[in-house]
């Protein structure tokens, strides 16, 4: 082998050893200035959760407050008895950090969960795990080493849903099974937390757009289903006038709707869902996130490309104003709700319903 080609090779392996080496360094002790550290591909820039809480107040003390300092807490803004608490609500406040601000004493939460017993003690897998108490029954595990903030589930987000039949739609969050153990009655909806782990979903708008692109069929076919007027609730809902049900037989009306219209997916097998308005029922969903989460993953799950325009009906959700419903839609993979040539533009807050489109 000629000597300048042995060279070149020898050079070559030496620095490939070296950036592996390098990197491992990186991975445990953040060596790397943080303008390379950021960029490694198991890294997740941005903000990282350190502590999260619940905090309760109550209407007949003056003195009690529903916020946690703003400059050390961001809140999630829904209350966890979605204002129906005759004198009490609470909130859920989130502690999160930038990660080249960590400092060496700081933690990083790494798993939550929901549980009346410390999670070391009730499950075999979580043994000699440490586990810290919060309220509601929210335990966290929490890290302080250097790394911890680069781990694949890391917590980077946290939000509130509600209902027993809530679902998460969203890439990379999970909805915890239990939910939040608050004193509230049984005529409430439950209240989950779902935590986003790692950075926000790496697909491309590009490649995430040609996902949910319709295409017409190889035999020239494009069929078109239209979703009108579910009126789903935060919850699973009550039936009003339901056919086939006895009386005084319990039904929940968000339930059986989600069903028909699965049912009615699998067996037409659309190439386009067009929702034509009143998804949400805005009287009953004080957590309009919570409701549209429900009709839009019935697409997502089949990846049935969608689009969805919203009635009257989602004007009236609690404390929700117009273009909310439109801001949350964005948040969940659809893509014809984003096109850039197709873009509803949300009405004004003054008017009757929601969109142009």
């Amino acid at each position: 082998m000629p000597l300048p080609v042995r060279t070149g090779i020898q050079l070559g392996a030496l620095f490939t050893i070296v950036l592996f080496l390098v990197f491992l360094l990186d991975n445990r002790y953040s060596v790397l200035p943080a303008s390379i550290h950021n960029a490694l591909p198991a890294h997740h820039p941005g903000l990282v959760t350190t502590d999260i809480t619940i905090k309760t107040c109550s209407s007949l003390n003056p003195l009690s407050s529903c916020r946690l300092d703003p400059e050390l807490w961001h809140r999630v803004e829904k209350d966890l008895y979605l204002s129906s608490g005759w004198v009490s609500s609470a909130w859920v406040h989130v502690k999160r950090k930038r990660e080249e601000e960590l400092q060496p004493g700081d933690k990083v939460v790494l798993d939550v969960k929901i549980s009346r017993l410390d999670p070391a003690v009730g499950e075999k897998e979580q043994a000699g795990e440490k586990w810290e108490a919060r309220p509601a029954g929210v335990w966290l595990k929490r890290g302080g080493k250097r790394h911890d903030s680069d781990k694949k589930g890391t917590v980077t987000a946290v939000d509130v849903l509600f209902g027993a039949d809530a679902v998460e739609p969203r890439p990379g969050w999970q909805l915890l099974d239990t939910p939040l153990l608050l004193d509230a009655g049984s005529e409430i909806s439950q209240a989950r937390l779902s935590v986003r782990r790692g950075k926000p979903s790496d697909v491309s708008r590009k490649k995430e757009k040609e996902k949910w692109q319709p295409r017409v069929r190889k035999d020239g076919k494009f069929k078109i289903m239209q979703v009108s007027d579910l009126h789903l609730s935060t919850g699973t809902g009550a039936c009003r006038d339901p056919m086939g049900v006895k009386v005084g037989t319990k039904c929940e009306a968000d339930t059986r709707t989600l069903e028909f219209v699965g049912k009615m997916l699998d067996e037409e097998q659309p190439d386009l869902v067009v929702c034509s308005g009143d998804q949400v029922n805005g009287d009953t969903a004080p957590d309009g996130e919570s409701a549209i989460f429900k009709f839009a993953e019935l697409f997502i799950k089949r990846q049935i490309p969608y689009a969805a325009i919203f009635g009257r009906s989602a004007s009236y959700i609690t404390k929700a104003p117009a273009h909310s419903s439109y801001s949350i839609a964005r948040s969940i993979p659809s893509k014809l709700l984003n096109s850039t040539a197709n873009t509803p533009a949300a009405g004004p807050d003054d008017v009757d319903g929601i969109g142009n489109y």
